[in-house]
């Protein structure tokens, strides 16, 4: 799974002790993931099939909205993981903030893509030129998804010094 690198604040052993909390961080990615990679599968299928993509995108976009709406509120409730963070290292509270804007306008958009699913035209009204939008769209918000999960690892290392690792 994730793995550790230690260059600096190493302790007396010559080790480094990551706080507990990157742990929960680490799960969270590996969730968010896997979320993401059930999306872009769904995606990825033939529309023609009109039933079944849209109710495969749909589903996984709910799952992407679960699991970003927990991330949410595990990072940036009271106390929680944003917040201790920048209580470290207070010299990151700007990127830190950044990604809570990030986390607001994410949400954003899969509520509108949620809407968007929720109302598909029926075959022949604009179905395909509906479903290609419907693919910019959510290939964007992948995009936007991967960025904001490394720009967090980023923001881990810089205060802990541990690469929380591609693949999580």
């Amino acid at each position: 799974m994730a793995r550790y690198r230690n260059f600096d604040g190493m302790n007396g052993a010559g080790t480094h002790t990551a706080p507990p909390a990157l742990d929960d961080v680490r799960m969270r990615r590996a969730g968010l993931k896997s979320a993401l990679s059930g999306l872009e599968l769904a995606l990825a299928s033939p529309y023609a099939n009109r039933v079944d993509w849209v109710t495969h995108v749909r589903d996984s976009l709910a799952l992407v909205h679960e699991v970003w709406t927990r991330h949410i509120v595990e990072t940036e409730a009271p106390g929680a993981f944003l917040d201790d963070l920048v209580s470290e290292s207070p010299r990151l509270s700007t990127p830190a903030s950044r990604l809570r804007r990030e986390h607001v306008e994410i949400l954003e958009t899969i509520v509108r893509e949620e809407d968007r699913l929720g109302a598909p035209p029926e075959e022949g009204d604009g179905y395909e030129a509906w479903a290609e939008a419907t693919r910019v769209e959510l290939t964007a918000l992948l995009a936007a998804l991967a960025r904001h999960r490394q720009r967090g690892a980023d923001l881990v290392y810089e205060a802990y010094a541990v690469d929380l690792g591609g693949g999580s």
